[in-house]
C-alpha cells in the first residue's frame, strides 16, 4: 500500500514538473515573441540610418547582423519595461509627497535632484542596485530639511551645484543653469574645477565622442541623455554665456562647432545617438530632443534645417527621442521643441512644407487646450514632467511659442485666437501659486 501511494506522489510529482516545465517554456516563448514583435517595429519605424556595407560582406550576412542590432534593440527596451514596472510604483509614490510639499510652498529641491538622478537611472541604466539605492536616498530628503535649503549651493570640493546628484553630467547640468540664473557674471565662492574635466579640444572631444559612441551591448547603458545634456550644457556655456566665471581653452568653442558638423547625419539632417552593435557597426538614430538642442543652442546656425524640418513631420507619429509623441500622444514640452524647429526652418520651406507644418502646430495647439490645459489654469502632468510646476511651465512656453497669447509670434499662420487673453491670465495667476517661486 505504502509502495502504491509513492508511485501515485512520484506520478503527481512528474505531472506537476511537466505541467512547470510547459508554464515556463510559454513564459519564454511569449517573451520572445514579444521582443520579435519590438524589434519588427523598430525596424519599420526607419529612425535609423544603418552602417554603410562592408567590402566583401555577403548580403546574407549584413541581413542577419542587421536583424541582431534590431534583436538587441528591442531588448533594451524589453528591460527598460522590466525595471519601470518592478520600480516606478515605488518612485511615484514618493515622487507624489514631493509634489504635495512642493505644491505647499516648500523647497524640496534636493529631493528633485536625487529624482532626477533615478528617472535617468530607471531609464537608461541596467543596474537596478544602484537605483534601489537612489530611491532609499530619495526617502531619506524627505527628512532633511536642512538639505533641501542647501540643494542650491554651490559645492566647495568641485565648484558644482546640484547637491544630492552623484552623476558628472547631471551635475554640469545644474550648474550651468545656476551660473546663468544667479551668478550673472559674478565671481563664484569657489573655483568652477568640475569643468577641468573637459577644458581643452582633446578632452571636450574625448568626452562627447565617448558620450555618443554608444557601445550599448556590452555597457548595458543608453547614453542618449550624457550626449544630450553634455552637449546642451557645454554649448550654452561656450556660446550664451557672457563672462563666464571660468579661463575655458581659447579653442573649445570652435571644437564644439567641429563636434556639431562631425555628428550631423547627412542622410536626415538630423542629430542622435550613435549606436555601436555588437559587430563594432554604427547605427546613426535620428533624435528630436537633441536635434532641438542643437539648434537652439547654436542659435539656428546649422546647416540642412529645411531637411530637419522635413524629417520631423515625418517622425510626429512616433514616441520619444525620436518622435513628438509620448505613449501614442502630444506632450508640451516636445511640441515646444518641435515648434521652434520649424520656427527657425520656417523662412527656407516650400509652400507644400509649410502647409503641413500648419496642419501640424493646428493639431498640437488642439490638444494642449482640449487635453492638457486645466479649467484652474494649470496643465495636466504626465510621464515627461518632474513636477506640476514642470508642466504648466511647459505649457505655457508652447503657448508662447506658437504665437496664442502675441500674433507677433505667429509665424506658421494669420488665425486670430478670442479667448488667448483670458486663457493667459488663467496660467499666470495659476503659476504665481506653484513651488516657491520657481
Amino acid at each position: 500500500m505504502q509502495t502504491r501511494h509513492k508511485k501515485i506522489l512520484r506520478w503527481l510529482l512528474l505531472v506537476l514538473f511537466a505541467v512547470l516545465a510547459l508554464m515556463l517554456a510559454a513564459c519564454f516563448e511569449r517573451e520572445q515573441l514579444k521582443r520579435a514583435v519590438i524589434a519588427c517595429k523598430i525596424h519599420q519605424s526607419h529612425i535609423f540610418t544603418p552602417p554603410a556595407a562592408n567590402v566583401g560582406e555577403s548580403h546574407l550576412h549584413e541581413l542577419w547582423a542587421d536583424a541582431q542590432f534590431f534583436w538587441d534593440i528591442a531588448e533594451v527596451r524589453m528591460a527598460r519595461d522590466k525595471r519601470v514596472k518592478e520600480l516606478n510604483p515605488e518612485l511615484q509614490s514618493l515622487l507624489a509627497e514631493v509634489n504635495r510639499r512642493q505644491n505647499a510652498g516648500e523647497n524640496m529641491d534636493y529631493s528633485m535632484h536625487i529624482y532626477r538622478e533615478i528617472r535617468w537611472r530607471l531609464n537608461f541604466t541596467s543596474d537596478v542596485q544602484a537605483t534601489r539605492a537612489r530611491l532609499e536616498d530619495l526617502r531619506q530628503s524627505l527628512k532633511q530639511p536642512e538639505l533641501q535649503k542647501q540643494a542650491d549651493e554651490q559645492q566647495a570640493s568641485d565648484g558644482s551645484w546640484g547637491l544630492g546628484i552623484n552623476e558628472w553630467y547631471l551635475r554640469l547640468y545644474y550648474s550651468v543653469e545656476a551660473i546663468e540664473d544667479k551668478l550673472q557674471g559674478k565671481i563664484p565662492p569657489y573655483p568652477l574645477s568640475f569643468l577641468d574635466r573637459v577644458n581643452s579640444p582633446e578632452k571636450l572631444t574625448a568626452q562627447l565622442d565617448s558620450d555618443l559612441h554608444n557601445d550599448f551591448t556590452k555597457t548595458g547603458v543608453f547614453n542618449r541623455e550624457e550626449t544630450d545634456e553634455t552637449f546642451s550644457a557645454m554649448a550654452r556655456l561656450l556660446l550664451e554665456t557672457d563672462n563666464p566665471p571660468y579661463a575655458f581653452h581659447p579653442q573649445l568653442k570652435d571644437a564644439l562647432r567641429d563636434f556639431v558638423k562631425r555628428w550631423q547625419n547627412p542622410a536626415t539632417g538630423c542629430w542622435g545617438q550613435w549606436l555601436v552593435d555588437r559587430h563594432g557597426r554604427i547605427w546613426k538614430m535620428d533624435d528630436v530632443g537633441m536635434t532641438f538642442h542643437v539648434i537652439s543652442d547654436l542659435h539656428g546656425q546649422v546647416q540642412h534645417v529645411d531637411m530637419v524640418a522635413k524629417r520631423l513631420l515625418e517622425l510626429d507619429q512616433l514616441n520619444f527621442p525620436a518622435g513628438i509623441r509620448m505613449d501614442d500622444h502630444y506632450e508640451n514640452h516636445l511640441n515646444w521643441d518641435a515648434v521652434k524647429i520649424y520656427r527657425t526652418a520656417w523662412p527656407t520651406l516650400d509652400a507644400a512644407t509649410r502647409d503641413r507644418v500648419r496642419d501640424e502646430i493646428s493639431r498640437m495647439l488642439d490638444w494642449c487646450l482640449a487635453n492638457s490645459l486645466q479649467p484652474d489654469g494649470s496643465f495636466k502632468t504626465s510621464a515627461m514632467d518632474d513636477t506640476l510646476v514642470d508642466a504648466c511651465t511647459y505649457g505655457d512656453c508652447f503657448l508662447n511659442e506658437i504665437g496664442f497669447y502675441d500674433s507677433k509670434n505667429r509665424f506658421w499662420t494669420d488665425r486670430n485666437f478670442p479667448d488667448a487673453e483670458v486663457i493667459h491670465e488663467r496660467i499666470k495667476a495659476k503659476l504665481k501659486t506653484l513651488g516657491h517661486g520657481d
